[in-house]
């Protein structure tokens, strides 16, 4: 009889999930059409790591879940773009654009990465050990939360590849032409590798790689916060009281969501649940 009341504790808190997932966030993003700037998505390089079809799929996909502005989708092997919509998921090659004035955020289980604006991203890899993201031209802000040993991150841009080496907080820039490369880390430690050399970037470094066969390499300080980096921190900073986090687990995908559709309360002969504080019509457990 207890297992069944923990099975049924748990299958409220999930179809409430369900409900809130479905219902729109406060924030939306702006109808416009996809963007026809001479950097624009179009000119994304076209994935070639798509997932192959006749293996299962993996349990752990990444989710749109903010957009700010004029945010385009290009599912995996299709040609066209369409408006990105909130909440959808995005697995292995796909490919996302924030156009000029605009900006996304996708979490892959706890992990959280922000595009700035013309700033374009296909999915590599995502899986349950692995997320790995390709950064055409832009800012990336990356939030990784946890790394296990098996656990593998990785920014590729056109001249290095960024590997997360431990949880932190990292910002990723890609001039238009993809020449240079700007990788700055607050907190944590990754690896860039590039024109047959690796290098090491630490907490409070800013280093600067340009060229491609060969690298140019400028190791400096961080440089002052724009608006764009303290729009990252605010939403950490929204994740970090998250009350949800003390009952479910940070990968479960859409948890930074449930504090601000419902509560968590004691149910006697359940233990602590969550619960909608509105209900559409014809909604059920």
């Amino acid at each position: 009889m207890k297992m069944h009341k923990q099975w049924w504790s748990w299958a409220v808190m999930v179809a409430g999930l369900a409900f809130m997932l479905q219902a729109p966030l406060r924030i939306k993003g702006q109808d416009a059409p996809v963007a026809q700037d001479a950097q624009g998505p179009q000119d994304m390089p076209a994935p070639q790591d798509a997932q192959n079809p006749d293996q299962d799929p993996p349990g752990r996909v990444a989710r749109l879940n903010y957009i700010e502005g004029s945010v385009s989708f290009q599912p995996g092997g299709e040609s066209d773009w369409v408006d990105a919509v909130l909440n959808r998921p995005l697995v292995t090659g796909d490919n996302l654009w924030a156009d000029e004035n605009s900006r996304a955020e996708v979490h892959v289980g706890s992990t959280a990465l922000r595009l700035g604006p013309k700033t374009g991203i296909t999915l590599l890899e995502v899986s349950d050990r692995a997320a790995q993201i390709r950064l055409a031209q832009g800012s990336l802000i990356v939030k990784v939360r946890h790394v296990d040993d098996e656990d593998s991150y990785e920014i590729d841009t056109p001249n290095v590849a960024f590997t997360v080496l431990q949880p932190g907080d990292y910002r990723i820039d890609v001039d238009p032409d993809g020449s240079r490369t700007e990788v700055t880390v607050w907190h944590g430690r990754g690896e860039v590798t590039g024109g047959g050399s690796s290098y090491t970037v630490v907490a409070d470094q800013h280093a600067t790689f340009t060229g491609s066969d060969h690298l140019d390499y400028d190791l400096g300080q961080i440089p002052d916060q724009d608006g764009f980096d303290n729009w990252a921190l605010d939403r950490d900073q929204i994740e970090d009281r998250s009350d949800s986090a003390n009952y479910v687990s940070r990968e479960m995908t859409g948890y930074e969501d449930l504090d601000e559709y419902g509560d968590w309360s004691y149910v006697a002969g359940y233990g602590t649940c969550w619960r909608p504080r509105a209900l559409v019509v014809g909604w059920a457990p």
